[in-house]
């Protein structure tokens, strides 16, 4: 597969997709620890759910988020485990996940434990007690900043793997998309911007529908700016979960951010597509 940028402007490589080789014991033995704290989260909003379900049985369906978003990180998880070896060095896997991945996989738990607000969140008049009306920015806002510190304490232990970057990445586009769920729900945030959680799902599809097809594709660059517009589109939805502001100024700033950051992926889309000119550096004139 072709690599692709995703919503924080990473670039994933042309192996991303491919089956993994066998991976070491120890290492499915802690891919099934992995899956108890991403299921944990579901399980206690469960438990603590169970009344409020008793006297509004459609809320069940709010519970859906939470263990798409486990269930789907927990595959994507065991289907790279072969990965867990530097870029390059695949006869020469790690036994374990390593500090940095095991953070990755507590910000997917935590993503999993947000989507726990939107039972609450769906009610016929959607409000959070006061006791809880901080917690889902501050949530999101750990999860953002702990995106800074997997990929430091990789770096700092020279443990920079080919699974913990793709983990990553998928961990990212998850948490945005549940977050934008979350203030959606609550009225924070305008229904439209779902979009932008949508859209590095829509480019995957995209990719994978080329393929099945045989149509052309090229190798996508990073964007340097891409990630600078992906950090104000997580900065502005942590802010709008946050009981700071209020409508209209959310959906104004939404607009303003979501705009530049949808651009880059019709831009990236129509590169990849080759339906774009680019020059040597795959620049192209919108970039300009």
């Amino acid at each position: 597969m072709t690599p692709s940028t995703t919503s924080t402007g990473r670039s994933d490589n042309a192996s991303a997709w491919r089956a993994p080789g066998r991976a070491p014991s120890p290492l499915r033995q802690q891919a099934w620890l992995a899956a108890a704290l991403l299921f944990c989260p579901w399980l206690a909003t469960l438990f603590l759910c169970g009344p409020l379900l008793r006297l509004h049985p459609p809320v069940i369906s709010s519970l859906l988020p939470g263990l798409i978003a486990a269930m789907y990180l927990q595959v994507r998880l065991l289907t790279h485990l072969g990965a867990n070896h530097r870029c390059g060095e695949a006869d020469r896997p790690f036994h374990t996940l390593g500090a940095a991945t095991w953070i990755t996989l507590l910000r997917g738990a935590a993503i999993v434990a947000l989507a726990g607000f939107l039972p609450l969140a769906v009610l016929p008049a959607p409000a959070l007690p006061p006791a809880l009306v901080w917690a889902p920015g501050l949530i999101y806002l750990g999860i953002s900043l702990a995106d800074l510190l997997d990929g430091f304490v990789a770096r700092r232990q020279h443990r920079q793997t080919e699974l913990g970057q793709r983990l990553d990445i998928e961990t990212d586009a998850a948490g945005l998309l549940v977050a934008l769920l979350v203030a959606v729900s609550l009225d924070r945030l305008p229904a439209l911007s779902l979009l932008v959680g949508l859209a590095y799902y829509l480019f995957i599809f995209g990719i994978w529908w080329r393929q099945q097809r045989h149509l052309p594709l090229i190798a996508l660059q990073p964007r340097p700016y891409a990630r600078i517009i992906a950090g104000f589109q997580m900065g502005l939805v942590a802010t709008a979960l946050l009981p700071l502001f209020n409508p209209p100024f959310t959906f104004i700033a939404t607009a303003l951010v979501m705009t530049p950051l949808l651009v880059g992926f019709g831009r990236d889309w129509l590169v990849i597509s080759c339906r774009l000119r680019i020059d040597s550096n795959q620049r192209t004139a919108l970039d300009h």
